[in-house]
């Protein structure tokens, strides 16, 4: 075997390893990647920063919450994104849980990290900012009954789950580099149209990190039941008719099958 053949074969497996880590649903967030502490311990210190970063401007202007949730969130998703998918939030993971990429096991504990991780930051906002932290419990505008408001939190969870679907879709692979940007202006972009209906949470925890601390739970089941099931939806939906089904990557240029396929076809 020369040496040239023996280079182009670990080429075309390392391609073909990188094409089906991508396409296939595989369980990755710790397991041969991360090990399962750094993966909750960066879940836990996202979901705290984006609960005490997002919620530090509650008495601003609807345009100011809205923008600082959306950079706050693309802050932490450029920090996070590659120790444990910067998920910080059981809509996202329950998302790629029915997506594949995390186990029941792995979901469990990473949702369980990111709520101790909003009560930790909602007791930091508590203890820098007592007004802000009273701000930032999330409820239904009054007058909007907290079934209307579930459905409207179900399709933020939604989109939010079909943005991390299409984050995760092999057809986009080229597109990771601006993930922060695009996801941090979907939030600003959603926060915008919903904050002053229900807040805008599309995050369980984040809604919960407040409310423990203040012990104003009012239609607080609207947050768990609105996204968490706006998400299971949307995602199976997407998994469903969009993500392709292809778990094989196709001929490499640079296998002996496609080099002896190439001069064939040059052949007069």
């Amino acid at each position: 075997m020369s040496p040239d053949h023996h280079d182009n074969s670990a080429d075309s497996a390392d391609d073909a390893s990188e094409y089906s880590r991508r396409t296939c649903p595989v369980v990755w967030c710790g397991s041969r990647d991360q090990a399962l502490w750094r993966v909750l311990l960066a879940e836990g210190a996202g979901a705290a920063l984006l609960v005490l970063l997002s919620c530090l401007p509650a008495a601003a202007e609807p345009l100011h919450r809205a923008l600082a949730a959306g950079a706050v969130v693309a802050l932490l998703v450029q920090c996070l994104d590659h120790v444990s998918g910067a998920q910080m939030n059981p809509t996202v993971t329950l998302a790629a849980l029915v997506w594949g990429r995390v186990s029941w096991a792995r979901a469990l504990s990473m949702a369980g990290a990111q709520l101790a991780g909003a009560v930790l930051g909602a007791g930091l906002l508590r203890l820098l900012r007592a007004a802000e932290a009273e701000l930032c419990v999330t409820q239904p505008a009054a007058g909007l009954a907290p079934y209307k408001a579930a459905l409207l939190e179900a399709v933020l969870g939604g989109c939010l789950a079909l943005a991390n679907c299409a984050s995760w879709d092999v057809r986009n692979a080229g597109l990771r580099d601006s993930w922060p940007l695009r996801i941090g202006i979907s939030v600003a972009g959603m926060s915008l149209v919903a904050g002053e209906l229900t807040g805008a949470s599309m995050n369980p925890v984040r809604s919960f990190g407040p409310a423990l601390w203040s012990g104003n739970w009012t239609s607080h089941w609207v947050y768990w039941a609105g996204p968490l099931g706006g998400s299971l939806l949307a995602t199976a939906g997407y998994v469903s008719a969009w993500r392709p089904r292809a778990c094989s990557p196709p001929p490499s240029p640079r296998t002996p099958r496609a080099r002896t396929h190439d001069k064939a076809r040059a052949l007069p």
